[in-house]
């Protein structure tokens, strides 16, 4: 590399450390406005709340969400800031900032499920009309193995997949509750980890984060499904740290009471979920998970009821 070469990356990198260093400042201002010390004078403990915080909530001037790519920067920025200052720590490596590097993984998980950082290869969204494809082809349906686990998956991305700390990957059997309101109606609540909490062991709900029953319409309702997967789960998977999506029997009698295994659903498979049932199902475009973030969830009156003879069409087929 020439002199002129070194010196303009050399350039870029003092500027992209300073970017980093004025909106992590400019952040802590707006929401802890009492912390005044350099950062590299901030105990490690702390430090990693704040980062937690800043990777979680930090917005552009205009309010709109960073890109993924953004955010990993400004760690990278924060980092050789804080190594030029000698600090004894490593914010992308040392497991003293394990929750902050966490909550980066997550909110990245939940831009790019927003479409943030994927501008080239835009997925088109999953519409009514597709769904109720599927469900007619059998891919979305409480009737098989497959069709069952895409539902549930469905259900609990439309419902959850925009929430910070949400991912199927990770997600537990029980993280997901089912309750019943005041009023008697029943609901599926999901319930997470707040990376921004001092004490990252606590879980958080909140009535936003509820997928509610459908009574007026059984043959399409969330917490059927529900019930029947956790029917359909092996005894020994029913308990609060087993993965909630499990991999499918490779030979299922349909017949039979339980058809998964007691296996967890492989990463790339659930990364893929919405490609291969568009695929299965002969479904045109581009279709991504990210396709799902873009979809609709609540159905006009002509469409519920198309969407009621097809699940009755699909309940006498599997008589």
């Amino acid at each position: 590399m020439d002199d002129r070469a070194y010196r303009e990356q050399n350039e870029k990198t003092i500027r992209s450390t300073q970017t980093a260093l004025r909106n992590f400042r400019d952040f802590l201002v707006s929401k802890y406005p009492t912390e005044t010390r350099e950062i590299y004078c901030i105990p490690c403990q702390e430090l990693d709340i704040y980062l937690a915080s800043f990777f979680v909530d930090a917005r552009q001037r205009d309010g709109s969400e960073y890109e993924p790519n953004s955010l990993a920067n400004y760690q990278c920025g924060l980092e050789r800031y804080l190594k030029e200052h000698h600090y004894a720590y490593s914010i992308t490596r040392d497991r003293e900032f394990q929750r902050s590097q966490d909550a980066l993984k997550q909110k990245q998980l939940e831009l790019k499920f927003k479409g943030k950082g994927n501008k080239p290869h835009k997925s088109m969204k999953l519409t009514l009309a597709d769904e109720l494809l599927l469900r007619k082809r059998g891919l979305l349906s409480r009737f098989n193995p497959e069709g069952l686990l895409n539902l549930v998956w469905l259900n609990n991305t439309k419902a959850f997949g925009h929430c910070t700390g949400f991912h199927s990957s990770t997600l537990k059997w029980g993280d997901v509750l089912l309750l019943t309101t005041e009023t008697g109606l029943e609901c599926l609540e999901w319930t997470y980890q707040d990376f921004t909490d001092p004490n990252a062991r606590n879980r958080r709900s909140t009535t936003e984060f509820r997928i509610y029953a459908t009574p007026h319409a059984p043959q399409t309702c969330p917490v059927q499904d529900y019930k029947e997967y956790a029917q359909r789960r092996p005894q020994a998977m029913l308990f609060e740290d087993a993965p909630f999506y499990l991999s499918i029997k490779p030979v299922v009698n349909l017949a039979a009471l339980h058809w998964y295994n007691c296996q967890a659903l492989g990463k790339n498979k659930l990364a893929k979920m919405v490609k291969t049932m568009c695929e299965k199902g002969n479904i045109p475009g581009r279709k991504t998970n990210f396709s799902v973030y873009q979809s609709c969830s609540t159905l006009s009156e002509a469409q519920s009821n198309q969407l009621v003879l097809i699940c009755n069409d699909l309940r006498q087929q599997a008589v």
